[in-house]
C-alpha cells in the first residue's frame, strides 16, 4: 500500500494569544496517532498569516510529520478541519510532500558490519 507524508502546522496559541492547553494538544496527537499509527513532532516555529479580515496574525506552531496510507488522505483532511474548529483557526496548514516515506526494519543478520 502506497504511503504519503504530510506536514501539518498546529498552532500552540489561540488567536487571542492564550496558550492551547496541554490536554488539547495531547488529544490532537492521539487522534493523529489513531489515524496514522504514529507521528513525529518536529520544529516549533513562528509564522504570519493574513486573516480574512486583513489582520496580520503571528502564530507559534508545532510541525507534525504524518505518514498515512494514500487512501486515508480524506480522513486526514477531515481531522485538519476538526482541529481548525477546535483551535478557533480560519485554516490549518497541511502539506503533502513529494518524497516517498519508507519504514526500514532491522536486518535479520543483526547489522551491516558483520
Amino acid at each position: 500500500m502506497a504511503k504519503v507524508k504530510y506536514v501539518m502546522l498546529l498552532p500552540l496559541n489561540y488567536n487571542d494569544g492564550t496558550t492551547v492547553p496541554k490536554r488539547i494538544r495531547k488529544q490532537i496527537e492521539e487522534e493523529i496517532y489513531v489515524l496514522a499509527g504514529g507521528y513525529y513532532l518536529g520544529a516549533i516555529g513562528k509564522g504570519a498569516y493574513r486573516m480574512k479580515s486583513g489582520k496580520k496574525q503571528i502564530d507559534l506552531t508545532q510541525e507534525v510529520w504524518i505518514v498515512i496510507d494514500k487512501e486515508d488522505e480524506k480522513a486526514l483532511k477531515a481531522l485538519a478541519c476538526k482541529f481548525a474548529a477546535l483551535l478557533g483557526q480560519e485554516a490549518i496548514y497541511l502539506e503533502r510532500t513529494s518524497g516517498k516515506p519508507e519504514f526500514i526494519p532491522p536486518s535479520e543478520t543483526g547489522g551491516l558490519f558483520q
